[in-house]
């Protein structure tokens, strides 16, 4: 079974990278890590009270949701393991320790875009695992305006 590590900023745009993934290794049964980068929280109740699981549920909308289901339920003979890891740490060291937890040599990412995400806590991994995972295959992906434009809104800036 191959563990292909794939960064997500949980929208429907960054599941082209889990699609390509499969198609890319046809015959081989994948554990597939989406890893999003997450700021933990800067108190210490705040830090105690954290749970991974939880914050990644708020993470997805409906959207992203109805969509995973769907690519998981149209690839289930290639797909063995599909989850969600929090990144929570700040530099290559963090990602390297992570990388040992996690046990993935192979990663696919975003050619030219990075993942923005409308949640101030969250952070594109798309760089950690450029340089520190060994066999990394970038694709282009296709990002509606709509994404990128979320990211300075009104309402997002609000939530500030």
């Amino acid at each position: 079974m191959r563990k292909i590590l794939i960064p997500t900023n949980f929208t429907v745009e960054s599941l082209q990278l889990v699609e390509y993934a499969i198609l890319n290794y046809p015959d081989a049964k994948l554990d597939i890590k989406l890893i999003a980068g997450y700021k933990l929280p800067n108190t210490r109740w705040g830090i105690t009270h954290f749970n991974e699981r939880e914050q990644i549920r708020k993470l997805f909308n409906e959207d992203f949701e109805k969509a995973k289901r769907h690519l998981v339920f149209e690839y289930k003979k290639n797909i063995e393991v599909f989850s969600f890891e929090l990144f929570t740490g700040a530099n290559s060291f963090a990602f390297q320790n992570f990388l040992e937890q996690v046990g993935a040599e192979e990663a696919v990412v975003p050619k030219e875009k990075s993942l923005s995400s409308s949640n101030k806590n969250c952070f594109d991994v798309t760089n950690f695992i450029k340089k520190n995972v060994k066999n990394v295959i970038e694709v282009p992906v296709e990002f509606s305006e709509e994404v990128t434009e979320r990211k300075f809104s009104l309402i997002s800036l609000l939530n500030l």
